[in-house]
């Protein structure tokens, strides 16, 4: 069963990601992604580390302040309730049109575990941002 919420997500940003892929080298950004794995691989998301190329990009991939402000409380507490295979699933309806999509599809699935803790410290944000305590 697909997640409304990542599924509302992605439809919101794919016009927002597919502009800034036209504009940027995406094999170079992936590249630059999978280094920062392997020198990182229990790298914590810190709100100051958003302005380096590798953290701000999974910024842009994973956030977007209106879209999260548009959500009800139930929206927002099922979103971080849900896994980031969720995101993962969501993303692979659009990789068979996008190239790009269908690289992070690649990038995602490889990484899942790093990218599931990546995502638990977004949770933990939406959740400390948004009072669903």
């Amino acid at each position: 069963m697909t997640n409304p919420v990542w599924r509302a997500f992605v439809a919101n940003q794919m016009e927002v990601w597919l502009d800034f892929f036209k504009n940027h080298h995406i094999e170079s950004y992936i590249e630059m992604i999978e280094k920062f794995i392997r020198l990182n691989p229990y790298y914590v998301l810190n709100p100051t580390d958003i302005q380096s190329d590798s953290a701000g990009l999974l910024y842009k991939l994973l956030w977007n302040d209106s879209f999260n402000d548009s959500l009800s409380e139930k929206g927002m507490k099922v979103w971080v309730a849900s896994p980031f295979t969720d995101f993962i699933d969501e993303l692979k309806v659009y990789q068979s049109d996008y190239r790009e999509i269908a690289l992070l599809v690649i990038l995602f699935s490889r990484h899942t575990l790093w990218f599931e803790r990546l995502y638990a410290h977004l949770r933990r944000m939406m959740i400390d941002k948004y009072n669903l305590s």
